[in-house]
């Protein structure tokens, strides 16, 4: 997984690093600096190479473990090892790996590898040279954890969530490694060393890829593609530090270099309670890991992505890395553990409109994870689909479906909590389906920014095509909903559940504003280039979408409107991933659906939906299907 990010990471237009592959960006990197004899080449073997070549071992580790139920005699990364030894055997070699032969413990001068790095840079940030440094305590320390477990767990057959134990000991060993290579970055850039610099830059910023892409892309772009300028020291030292969270460290450990010349000091970004503007009151670590939602869903998206672009002929193993990750994800999502928790939590009966979905989906309750499992596996509708069409229906489904559901299940249990008297549980309940809405990628500032890939996000998007944007850009949508969140602040801060009760279902209602316009919109794009024969690879992108878009309000449409709904499936659901273009071009016939249905559903307000080309949705605005709608190629461009 780890290796991952670094091909996502450091990958150009071309899928290259440094002209060559990026698969091979270790190799490429060190022989140019062989090639030219510069004296950074085996720092660079040992912070580049070695250092990934640890994170092998250790996934090694947690892969023997998981598989730990084969026959005794069995191959491992092409080795014949006793099933016992195997786990073990990998969380030693990780060891030797880090620390090396030769070194002494606490010792800067007695060793080569990543043990003594981490003792030299650890003087550099005052801690004393006559003791083993905090981080190299804290890294042996866990690597004997992961060895007593296996052997405790019988290699991880003990239990059936025994290897998943593992995984979260060695997810904690591998952002303390991060550490000695940020500090290293950060030395470099105090001392202007421009080639430490790059190394440091090429061996620790990509960990980063899975998180605010703008801020990383920004970094690769000042540390990796080009010379860092002095001038610039300040404000890149800024934007690495907005992205400690992301990896799950912070100031605090990275500590304080000691002697710098940064004008910006060291403040954890996560100590900034806020969600795009929204003010939270719950607690930190809580909803702060409730928003790392989009990290996990950008996570499927590297491995899959990665399997699609550089592993072509393994891209069912990729697909495979992806899954787990959805199934099992990172332990740490609010307690949920992963996104097919949050898919199939049976709590999600507190939600008024939940039987509507079960009941449209043939009495299917895990129907988002369905979809996803299904697209993972090419089962079902998916089985001749093209591996873009299951990604994107898996990221879809994650982004819009199941997060839909699960804002709803936190924002009803917040008017349950109220009605128990437990205002502190309701607060946390509140905010964690804030924190659902928006995603971690929007940030703190108001309006949130154009990273964000949720469904704050997708109201954005939409209301530049439906005109619905506010002033200051952001959708009305989302102003709105920030002020009802809000305004369930203050009623369950006073345990008003009468007044919140009524609040709830207002945002319940405003929740649908941006699903419904981005079913329109898709609708739209698709009848648009069909009807014109434009069968670009940006087309298909709308297929998925609104294949997914479409059945996040179809149960609500069917409820109120059971024809509108079938006229609306038979445009966007039914015939997917093949639809013909005798179907998919007819996107007046959604728009006239969804028109009708609006009249009945209580509580959405057409105004709010705005209108796309010319058309509205509310009675008396144009007819969808008049020769005034007509999509013309300048009423789509932006």
């Amino acid at each position: 997984p780890t290796y991952n990010l670094f091909i996502t990471g450091l990958a150009d237009e071309y899928k290259e690093f440094l002209g060559k592959p990026v698969e091979d960006y270790a190799d490429s990197y060190v022989s140019t600096l062989l090639y030219s004899a510069s004296p950074i080449a085996g720092d660079a073997m040992v912070a580049i190479n070695i250092w990934m070549e640890v994170t092998h071992s250790l996934h090694s580790a947690y892969e023997a473990c998981k598989s730990s139920i084969l026959s005794a005699d069995r191959s491992v990364d092409g080795r014949q090892l006793v099933e016992p030894q195997v786990a073990a055997r990998f969380i030693d070699e990780a060891a030797a790996y880090w620390i090396g032969d030769g070194q002494s413990t606490g010792s800067s001068s007695k060793g080569h590898l990543l043990y003594a790095l981490t003792e030299i840079i650890s003087e550099e940030y005052g801690e004393r040279s006559n003791s083993q440094s905090t981080i190299n305590t804290r890294i042996i320390d866990l690597l004997q954890q992961a060895k007593n477990h296996i052997a405790i767990s019988r290699s991880c057959t003990s239990s059936t969530d025994s290897h998943l134990k593992l995984r979260n000991i060695i997810d904690e060993i591998i952002p303390l490694m991060a550490v000695p290579l940020l500090r290293s970055l950060l030395h470099a850039m105090k001392q202007n060393d421009a080639e430490r610099v790059k190394l440091y830059a090429i061996a620790v910023l990509p960990l980063f890829a899975k998180c605010n892409p703008s801020t990383y892309l920004e970094l690769k772009n000042d540390l990796i593609d080009n010379t860092l300028l002095s001038t610039e020291k300040n404000y890149v030292y800024s934007r690495i530090i907005t992205l400690y969270d992301c990896l799950g460290i912070d100031c605090h450990l990275i500590g304080k270099l000691i002697g710098d010349d940064f004008a910006y000091k060291c403040e954890d970004g996560s100590k900034v309670k806020s969600l795009a503007g929204y003010r939270y009151v719950a607690e930190q670590d809580v909803v702060s890991s409730a928003a790392k939602i989009d990290t996990e869903i950008r996570l499927l998206e590297i491995y899959i992505n990665n399997g699609m672009e550089h592993f072509s002929d393994d891209i069912e193993t990729l697909f495979g890395l992806a899954y787990e990750r959805y199934r099992f994800g990172n332990g740490n999502l609010n307690g949920e553990g992963s996104l097919s928790r949050l898919a199939k939590d049976v709590r999600r009966d507190i939600v008024p409109s939940f039987p509507q979905f079960r009941r449209y989906f043939k009495n299917d309750e895990n129907y988002a994870d369905k979809l996803i499992v299904d697209a993972f596996e090419a089962g079902g509708i998916f089985n001749k689909a093209t591996a873009n069409y299951r990604k994107r229906v898996i990221l879809f489904t994650s982004k819009y479906m199941v997060t839909h559901m699960a804002i709803l299940q936190k924002l009803y249990n917040a008017v349950k909590s109220c009605k128990d008297g437990n205002v502190d549980e309701g607060i946390t309940n509140l905010d964690i389906a804030a924190a659902y809405y928006t995603g971690s990628f929007e940030g703190t500032e108001d309006g949130g920014s154009f990273d964000g890939s949720l469904n704050f996000f997708l109201a954005r998007r939409m209301c530049i095509y439906f005109d619905t944007c506010s002033q200051s850009n952001n959708a009305l949508i989302n102003e709105r909903m920030i002020s009802l969140f809000y305004s369930a602040q203050g009623e369950l801060d006073t345990k008003a559940c009468v007044p919140l009760e009524r609040t709830v279902k207002q945002i319940d209602n405003a929740l649908l504003i941006p699903l419904i316009q981005g079913t329109l919109f898709a609708a739209w794009q698709n009848s648009y280039y069909f009807n014109n024969n434009i069968l670009i690879p940006s087309t298909q992108e709308f297929l998925p979408e609104g294949y997914v878009l479409a059945q996040s309000i179809l149960p609500i449409i069917a409820n109120v409107d059971v024809e509108a709904a079938k006229y609306i499936s038979g445009v966007m659901v039914d015939d997917f991933p093949f639809p013909t273009r005798d179907k998919v071009s007819k996107h007046a016939v959604v728009f006239d659906a969804v028109k009708r249905a609006l009249t009945k559903m209580d509580g959405v307000d057409c105004k709010q939906i705005g209108s796309i080309g010319g058309q509205g949705f509310c009675p008396g605005d144009s007819d969808p299907t008049s020769p005034s709608s007509r999509l013309t190629l300048s009423s789509i461009v932006i």
